[in-house]
């Protein structure tokens, strides 16, 4: 029998844990996301669907949930360029003046939410960012106010410079420039 990691094309780096993400521990962490248990249990269900979908890839899915309900408004679930989503017309059409938005999406390679995620958020309102990892981890963020791409990336570089890993250089940048500009994020654990 093939393992699903191990057909040809999959990354094994960005295959998914299923055991873990159907546990217990895993959909704890959506109820503590939001305080509306009927919008946690259709988040923790999109986010399983997502990254059981993208499992061995580098592909992302994304998901717009109305906040209050937990309708889904919109989705991307067929991007062909490797981690990113695009915003197609119907998308913008869908959340346009939409109060309350949740937006999730998926990262393969576990990484927190990049400075490209939190200027989507601010330009789009959104009540509530999620970043999924394929790794298990979930991150919320938010963002006040845009913040220039390449002051990011100038950040990052000099942590890699030190000696930090890609992931402890993009946290340790979005701590840096959350002492100077009006944005948040933690892991939910």
């Amino acid at each position: 029998m093939i393992l699903e990691f191990q057909r040809y094309g999959r990354n094994k780096e960005t295959t998914v844990d299923s055991s873990y993400i159907s546990g217990g521990e895993y959909r704890r962490k959506f109820d503590s996301i939001i305080d509306n248990a009927a919008v946690s249990r259709i988040l923790y269900s999109k986010a399983k669907e997502m990254l059981l979908h993208r499992s061995g890839t580098l592909f992302e899915d994304m998901y717009w949930f109305d906040g209050a309900s937990g309708a889904v408004l919109a989705s991307v679930l067929d991007e062909t360029t490797e981690e990113q989503i695009g915003y197609t017309t119907a998308v913008a059409r869908a959340i346009d003046g939409v109060v309350n938005l949740i937006a999730m999406h998926t990262h393969p390679n576990s990484m927190p939410p990049s400075i490209a995620d939190f200027n989507s958020a601010f330009r789009h309102k959104y009540a509530v960012s999620i970043v999924i990892c394929h790794d298990g981890s979930v991150y919320i963020y938010a963002s006040a106010q845009e913040v220039p791409e390449y002051l990011y990336k100038l950040y990052v570089e000099n942590f890699l410079r030190i000696g930090y890993t890609d992931k402890e250089a993009q946290l340790a940048a979005l701590d840096k420039i959350k002492q100077s500009y009006d944005i948040d994020y933690c892991e939910v654990r």
